[in-house]
């Protein structure tokens, strides 16, 4: 059993320069995430 970790959105201005590195594109965001996260929520209804 392994330790998962997620978060319930990925598009959150805080994280640009903090999580996200900078200069990168808001459309990229979820592509980088996925890279660093085991879980993303995705709501799209």
């Amino acid at each position: 059993m392994g330790i998962h970790v997620g978060v319930g959105g990925w598009v959150f201005a805080p994280w640009r320069g903090n999580f996200y590195p900078k200069g990168l594109p808001q459309k990229r965001e979820l592509e980088y995430a996925a890279t660093q996260l085991t879980a993303i929520e995705i709501n799209g209804t």
